[in-house]
């Protein structure tokens, strides 16, 4: 029995100034290219709106954190927001959603 493919879908909207990026689905291994294509280069300030993002897994969190690293260096902002439960346990997990910066409601 074979599975359908999993994918994510990416929106990205605004310019070089403002941008955000908002995911649905799954970030994984298979998706982390595409996702940083679509989100790179960064603008001066960036939102990544994980509120459809149903999984995420090492390849995703490493992701994340090249893409806060790039902003820190390039000296913008870049903002997480609508992070899920299933998202948030990985991050915790790791360490990483207290260091990682997530706007909460």
């Amino acid at each position: 029995m074979t599975r359908p493919p999993v994918t994510l879908n990416i929106d990205v909207q605004g310019d070089t100034t403002e941008r955000s990026v908002h995911l649905s689905g799954r970030l994984d291994a298979h998706q982390v290219p595409a996702f940083l294509g679509a989100a790179e280069p960064l603008a001066q300030s960036t939102t990544l709106d994980l509120g459809g993002v149903t999984f995420m897994d090492s390849s995703g969190l490493a992701a994340l954190v090249k893409l806060v690293r790039a902003a820190r260096t390039q000296g913008g902002a870049l903002e997480i927001v609508n992070v899920q439960d299933a998202v948030r346990l990985a991050m915790e997990i790791t360490g990483l959603y207290a260091v990682l910066p997530i706007r909460t409601a």
